[in-house]
């Protein structure tokens, strides 16, 4: 690794720094939120690209690209949230309407892990490979439980901060050679 001057450090990451004089350069803050003159998406295009996005439909760029929004809008719809700056803060219109997608989706699931579970009779067991049917019933209730508003609600709330704490190993007396001093 070596030291770059100014020159060389903006052609090796391709940009131009904005100077006031030679020696000074000036940082200009990034203007957040949306351009001057670019339309606000209509809510019915948020709810589709919230739904895209919970669907698994693509990457979130690939549907950013679909839709004609930004990455980070595609995040934000995800949560409910109508921007990035209202992430924290979502939309109570959209969210409704997603956890209510959500319920769905897990209603549907929890039907097919009831059908799964029933076709798990004595019967069956002796001609199917219980393991087959076992995961098919697990799958569905995981899908339950990622897609279930309560359990949703209690998971995250369980999200505790952890630290960790390195500390180099504590050398005991034995450990270093011993050199006699004559004075």
């Amino acid at each position: 690794m070596g030291i770059l001057n100014d020159v060389e450090f903006e052609k090796e990451m391709g940009i131009t720094i904005k100077r006031e004089s030679p020696e000074e350069a000036v940082v200009e803050d990034i203007k957040l939120g949306r351009p001057p003159g670019k339309k606000e998406v209509p809510p019915e295009i948020r709810e589709l690209v919230a739904k895209s996005a919970i669907n698994g439909e693509g990457t979130g760029e690939d549907i950013a690209k679909a839709f004609g929004v930004s990455e980070s809008s595609v995040s934000a719809y995800k949560v409910g949230a109508h921007s990035t700056t209202s992430y924290n803060s979502p939309n109570e219109t959209l969210q409704s309407k997603l956890s209510d997608y959500k319920a769905r989706i897990s209603t549907k699931a929890r039907n097919r892990l009831v059908n799964a579970l029933n076709e798990i009779t004595p019967a069956r067991l002796e001609g199917v490979k219980p393991r087959d049917l076992a995961a098919i019933a697990k799958d569905m209730s995981s899908i339950v439980k990622d897609f279930d508003p309560a359990s949703a609600v209690s998971s995250a709330s369980n999200q505790n901060v952890q630290f960790v704490f390195m500390a180099p190993r504590v050398k005991d007396v034995s450990e270093f050679t011993v050199i006699d001093v004559k004075d």
